[in-house]
C-alpha cells in the first residue's frame, strides 16, 4: 500500500513539468499574496518572494515545510483549513489549491531568476513611489510663504488714537477692515469689566476689591498699561499661560491605557512650562529646550527637565516594534500641530491627501527621533549618584540571600496551591500549561501566557497552609529583610527627561502603507520640506557627544526666523486666548483644509514682530492688550450682527466660559481660600470612590473634601487619564489623550446640578460666607454688597440687592445659599 501511494504521487506531480508548477505557482503568490508579503510589505514578517525567505517564514514559524502539505501553513491557510483564512476574504479556486498542494509535495522550488528580476523591478518601482516632489504652487500657499510686515494702515477715528496721536497696529488692521466691511467698531467696556478681564486672561483669578476700586479711579492715561504690566509680574501669570500650553503637549501624570502607571515626575516639566512663561523665556529658546535640551545644554538641568516634553504621551506598557512606530506617531504629529499648526501625522502610511506632505517627509521627521530613549536623569551630581547606588548594592547584597531562603521556603506551598488551581482549569488549558514551551502551539502559548499573568498566589494563601514552625522561620526572614530595606537611603530627584542610544542614530527606515514590516529606504533626517526655503544641513555631532544631534539640528529649523510656520502659529494662539478665536480660526490647522487668516496682514505684522522683539511673549500681550480693541465691549450691535453674527472682524470682545481649571480657582480665590504655594508634586483633591474603579492597580489616593492641603490652584492637582476630577470632565477638560488648541465649551446640565450639589463646591460656598460676614458684618445689605465686589468685580444693583435680602433674610442658610448661587451666574463662570 505504501508503493500504491508513493507510484500516486509521483504520477499526480508528473503531470506538469517542473518549471511550468514553479512558475504557475508563483503567479499564484504574486497574485494573492505579494501585496501584503512581497516588496511593499511583510505582514506577520513573512516574505514570500524566495524559497529561502518562505522556509525561513515568519511570526508563526515556516510557511512551507517541503513535500508535507498539512505542515505547511501557506496551504492551510489558503484552503482555510487553518485560521487566518487568507488571502483575507477569499478562497482560492480549487485549480490553484490543487497547484498549490503539488507545488509543495514536489519541493516548493521557485524560478529564482525570473523572481530576482521581478523583485528588482518592484523595488525601484517602490523606490520612485518615496518621491514626491513639491510644486512650485504648493510652496505658494499662504502659510508657507515667509511673513512679511506691511505697514499699518492709516487711521483718522480718534477714539482709536493714542494721547500722542499714534495707533496701535492692532487697531490699525482691524479698523481698515471694519471701514472695509461696513462694520461698527464696540464701545469700550467699562473700567470695572475691563479690570476683571485683565485678570482673568493674564493670571487666571478674579481681582480682589480694593484693586478694582484703585483701577476705577486711576484716571491717568497709562492706567491700564500699569495694571497689564503689573499682572505679566505676577507669578500668576506663569501659572495660567503655563495650562494653556500644557494643553497643546497633552501633559498629564499618568500613562494611560488600561494599567494608567503614574509618571511621579511629571511635575518638573509642567514647573519648568510655568517657571518660562514667568521669565518670559524667548519662545524660540522654549521650544529648542523642550526638543532638545540635552543636546544644546547637556549640563543643565532646566534643559534636561525640558525634554520631558518627548515623554508626556500615553504609555501602553507594551513595548513591541509597532508600538514603538505608535510613540514615535504620537511625538511627530504632537510636534507638528503644537509648532508648526500642521497635521504630518496624515503621512504615516501615504502622502498627505490635502497638504504637499509627502511621507518622505514623515519618515525623515522620525529619523529625527526614532533614536531616542527615556530616561529618568538625576538632579544630583554624579558622586550623589555613585554612593547611592554602592549603597542599594550592599543592602541588596545583604537581602539577596534571605530573599531567597523565604522563597525557597515558600516554594513546596506555593506550588501546591498553584497546582491544585490548574486542576480547577478547562482541560485544553492545562493541556497547554503542561506542554513543554518549546513544543506548544500558537494557541497554546497564548494560554500559557494568560495563566502566568492572571493566575497568583498571595504570600496570605501560602501562610494560611503553612505550619507553624514555617510560619516564625518566615516572620523572622521578613523582619531581617524589613530592617534592611529600612536602611535604604532615599532616591535622589530625577526628571523624566529623554536621551538616545549613542552617538551613531539607530538606522530609521521608510515604511510602505506605514507597516513595520515592509521597510523601504534608510531614511536620514529631515524637516518639512514644503515649508522649507533653503536646505537644512543636519551637522555631525561632536566626537564626545553622547547623542546624534539630530534633534538639536531639527529644533533649530523649527525655531528658526527662516520657518514660515512658527512664529504665526504661536501669535495665532496668543490672539485666540485674548480675543476668543484666532485669526486663523484652526490654530493647529494651518494647511488647506484649515481655515484661512481673517486678517492675514495682521498675522504676518504681529509675527515678525515677534520675533524681532526676541521672541518675547509678554511684548505681545501688551502689545495687544493695550489696543482699543482688545478693551471693547462684549455688547451685541444689531447692524454688525446681520454683516458678521460670528464676529471674524473682532468687532467686539466675545464672552468667554472660563476653563474648569479658572472656575475652580476662581472660586477659591473668592471664598479666601485659595493657597498660592507655587510648583512641586501634584494634589489629589477628593473624588468620590464611586465614580471610579480601582481596578489593574489604578487608585486615587485624594484627600478629605475638607483637606486644606488640596485648595492649590488647579494646574497642580494631578491628571490621571483614566481617573478624571469631575468637575474638570464636566467643563471640557481636554482627554488628556491629544494635542488640545481649542477646548470645547459645552452647556449641558451636569455642569449647573454640579454648581449646585458638589461637596466642594457648597463648602467653599460656607468659607465664602464666612468671609463675607468678616469683612461687611452683620447687616445683610452690606453683606450683599460685599459678596457683589468680591464675586464679580461691582457692585449690586439696587433690583438685585432688594432680591438678595429677601432671600438671605428667609432662611438661616440663606447668606451661604446666596454665596453658592453667586458662583453659579453666567457673569461668575465667563468673562466678559
Amino acid at each position: 500500500m505504501y508503493l500504491r501511494l508513493l507510484l500516486a504521487v509521483f504520477v499526480f506531480i508528473s503531470l506538469a513539468p517542473a518549471e511550468e508548477l514553479e512558475q504557475q505557482a508563483f503567479q499564484i503568490l504574486e497574485k494573492n499574496c505579494l501585496a501584503c508579503h512581497g516588496a511593499a510589505m511583510q505582514m506577520s514578517k513573512l516574505d514570500l518572494r524566495t524559497r529561502e525567505s518562505i522556509l525561513r517564514g515568519g511570526e508563526r514559524g515556516p510557511a512551507v515545510e517541503p513535500h508535507n502539505v498539512r505542515s505547511s501553513r501557506l496551504y492551510t491557510f489558503a484552503a482555510h483549513l487553518e485560521n487566518p483564512a487568507m488571502p483575507p476574504g477569499i478562497k482560492l479556486p480549487d485549480d490553484e489549491l490543487d497547484l498549490l498542494r503539488r507545488w509543495i509535495l514536489a519541493g516548493a522550488i521557485l524560478p529564482e531568476v525570473e523572481q530576482a528580476d521581478e523583485q528588482r523591478a518592484r523595488q525601484e518601482a517602490l523606490a520612485k513611489l518615496e518621491e514626491r516632489p513639491i510644486t512650485e504652487e504648493e510652496r505658494h500657499f499662504w502659510s508657507f510663504q515667509p511673513p512679511v510686515r506691511r505697514d499699518p494702515p492709516a487711521v483718522a477715528e480718534k477714539r482709536f488714537l493714542r494721547d500722542d496721536a499714534s495707533v496701535n497696529p492692532v487697531d490699525a488692521f482691524l479698523y481698515a477692515k471694519w471701514r472695509e466691511k461696513g462694520v461698527e467698531a464696540s464701545p469700550p467696556a467699562d473700567r470695572r469689566t475691563l479690570i476683571r478681564r485683565a485678570y482673568l486672561d493674564l493670571i487666571g483669578l478674579p481681582p480682589d476689591a480694593a484693586a478694582v476700586e484703585t483701577f476705577v479711579n486711576d484716571k491717568s492715561p497709562d492706567a491700564f498699561e500699569t495694571l497689564v504690566d503689573r499682572l505679566l509680574a505676577s507669578p500668576q501669570y506663569g501659572e495660567r499661560w503655563g495650562r494653556h500650553w500644557l494643553d497643546l503637549v497633552r501633559y498629564a501624570d499618568s500613562g494611560g491605557f488600561e494599567r494608567d502607571f503614574d509618571y511621579p515626575n511629571a511635575w518638573r516639566y509642567r514647573d519648568y512650562v510655568v517657571e518660562s512663561f514667568n521669565n518670559d523665556k524667548p519662545y524660540d529658546e522654549f521650544i529648542r529646550e523642550q526638543i532638545a535640551g540635552d543636546e544644546i545644554a547637556p549640563d543643565s538641568n532646566e534643559a534636561r527637565i525640558a525634554t520631558g516634553y518627548l515623554r508626556l504621551g500615553p504609555d501602553n506598557n507594551i513595548k513591541n516594534e509597532r508600538t514603538r512606530m505608535d510613540e514615535l506617531d504620537d511625538i511627530l504629529a504632537t510636534t507638528a500641530l503644537t509648532f508648526m499648526g500642521m497635521t504630518v501625522q496624515c503621512a504615516r502610511c501615504h502622502n498627505h491627501k490635502f497638504d504637499p506632505i509627502p511621507q518622505k517627509d514623515y519618515y525623515q521627521m522620525q529619523a529625527v527621533f526614532f533614536s531616542t530613549k527615556r530616561e529618568d536623569y538625576p538632579l544630583v551630581s554624579a558622586d550623589v549618584v555613585a554612593k547611592y547606588d554602592a549603597e542599594q548594592k550592599r543592602i541588596n547584597n545583604l537581602e539577596e540571600p534571605l530573599k531567597n531562603a523565604k522563597k525557597e521556603l515558600e516554594k513546596p506551598y506555593h506550588d501546591k496551591l498553584f497546582e491544585e488551581r490548574i486542576n480547577e482549569l478547562p482541560e485544553y488549558v492545562q493541556i497547554a500549561w503542561r506542554t513543554p514551551a518549546d513544543q506548544r502551539t500558537d494557541g497554546q502559548r497564548l494560554n500559557a501566557r494568560q495563566i502566568e499573568a492572571t493566575l497568583k498566589i498571595e504570600q496570605e494563601e501560602i501562610l494560611a497552609i503553612m505550619p507553624d514552625a514555617g510560619k516564625q522561620q518566615h516572620r523572622d526572614l521578613l523582619r531581617q529583610i524589613e530592617a534592611l530595606d529600612e536602611q535604604r537611603p532615599k532616591k535622589y530627584p530625577t526628571a523624566m527627561a529623554i536621551s538616545e542610544e549613542g552617538r551613531e542614530p539607530l538606522p530609521s527606515y521608510f515604511l510602505n502603507r506605514g507597516s513595520p514590516s515592509a521597510r523601504g529606504s534608510l531614511m536620514g533626517p529631515g524637516v518639512l520640506t514644503v515649508a522649507s526655503w533653503r536646505d537644512v544641513k543636519f551637522t555631525e555631532p561632536p566626537a564626545d557627544a553622547p547623542t546624534s544631534h539630530r534633534r538639536k539640528g531639527f529644533a533649530e529649523w523649527v525655531a528658526s526666523d527662516r520657518n514660515p510656520l512658527t512664529a504665526r502659529v504661536m501669535v495665532n494662539r496668543l490672539w485666540q486666548h485674548h480675543f476668543g478665536a484666532g485669526i486663523v480660526r484652526t490654530p493647529s490647522n494651518f494647511g488647506k483644509t484649515g481655515e484661512a487668516p481673517t486678517h492675514p496682514e495682521l498675522l504676518d505684522w504681529l509675527a515678525v514682530e515677534f520675533v524681532e522683539n526676541g521672541w518675547s511673549m509678554k511684548k505681545l500681550h501688551r502689545l495687544m492688550m493695550n489696543s482699543r480693541a482688545y478693551q471693547m465691549a462684549s455688547g451685541d450691535i444689531a447692524a454688525n450682527m446681520q454683516a458678521d453674527p460670528d464676529n471674524r472682524l473682532f468687532w467686539r470682545m466675545p464672552r468667554q466660559r472660563l476653563e474648569a481649571e479658572i472656575l475652580r480657582d476662581q472660586m477659591l480665590a473668592v471664598a479666601g481660600t485659595l493657597h498660592l504655594e507655587m510648583g512641586g508634586p501634584s494634589v489629589y483633591p477628593y473624588i468620590d470612590p464611586a465614580l471610579f474603579q480601582s481596578s489593574t492597580g489604578r487608585t486615587w489616593p485624594g484627600k478629605a473634601v475638607g483637606d486644606p492641603s488640596t485648595w492649590r490652584r488647579s494646574i497642580y492637582v494631578f491628571l490621571k487619564r483614566s481617573i478624571r476630577y469631575p468637575m474638570f470632565e464636566a467643563f471640557d477638560q481636554p482627554d488628556l489623550i491629544n494635542s488640545c488648541d481649542r477646548r470645547n465649551r459645552s452647556t449641558i446640565s451636569p455642569q449647573a446640578l454640579l454648581l449646585m450639589n458638589n461637596a466642594f463646591v457648597m463648602r467653599q460656598a460656607k468659607f465664602f460666607a464666612q468671609r463675607v460676614m468678616s469683612e461687611a458684618g452683620a447687616d445683610t445689605a452690606d453683606q450683599i454688597e460685599r459678596a457683589y465686589q468680591l464675586a464679580l468685580a461691582r457692585p449690586p444693583s439696587e433690583f438685585e440687592k432688594a432680591k438678595a435680602v429677601e432671600f438671605i433674610q428667609g432662611s438661616p442658610y440663606g447668606l451661604v445659599d446666596f454665596c453658592q448661587t453667586l458662583f453659579n451666574l453666567n457673569e461668575f463662570v465667563y468673562r466678559q
